[in-house]
């Protein structure tokens, strides 16, 4: 659980604390999306979580859905994960880099899917969220990683930023539902490599 953010009435909007709230609101309300999700998801929980009580959780997001949204548009879209740090800095390293940021995050974004296409009749907002917010900007950074890389020759140029997406969420799902357990901290690092390196690279920098 967060640490205790529990406070007196009056903080103002806008300022460091009320700022520190409502971003401990959006990241409980993720974990709690990806743990029950929609149906079972509960304001009062996720405020109890986030260390504040209901009624400052209702004066930051004032409908279970604003309170998802939030923790949709919370998760990470890997913007800077996949930068170059200098002219020498190799793809290999760069994904491998990128990787070890993930690593540091909680992945909810397969259970997260599940539940958005599950209300994607009765609740559209929440896939439209988790498309817009998480899933197009994901794309985004992928797409102008490999395009450097198959203009420097590293990356096969049949590869495709709409592909590597989809291998990258799709490894994500197998690891949920437990038929591709990816391990933790540096052993997770080296498997989603293995699995994501021989797809990418031609043949001159398999071994990079």
């Amino acid at each position: 659980m967060t640490k205790s953010l529990r406070t007196g009435q009056g903080i103002r909007r806008g300022g460091a604390q009320y700022e520190a709230i409502h971003s401990a609101l959006a990241h409980e309300a993720a974990r709690e999306l990806a743990r029950v999700g929609y149906g079972e998801f509960d304001p009062a929980v996720v405020a109890e979580r986030a260390g504040v009580s209901a009624r400052t959780a209702f004066r930051h997001y004032d409908t279970k859905l604003a309170l998802a949204l939030a923790g949709i548009q919370s998760l990470p879209t890997y913007k800077g994960w996949l930068d170059a740090t200098g002219p020498d800095d190799s793809f290999a390293n760069r994904l491998r880099r990128g990787l070890r940021a993930g690593v540091q995050h909680d992945e909810l974004v397969a259970y997260i899917m599940a539940t958005c296409l599950s209300f994607r009749e009765t609740q559209p907002e929440l896939l439209r969220a988790l498309k817009r917010h998480v899933l197009t900007p994901r794309q985004r950074e992928i797409e102008r990683v490999i395009d450097d890389g198959r203009r420097a020759g590293v990356f096969r140029p049949e590869v495709t930023a709409p592909a590597f997406a989809a291998a990258d969420l799709g490894l994500f799902m197998m690891s949920a539902m437990g038929q591709f357990p990816l391990g933790r901290g540096e052993a997770r690092v080296r498997r989603m490599f293995g699995q994501f390196w021989p797809l990418l690279a031609t043949s001159a920098h398999l071994d990079d």
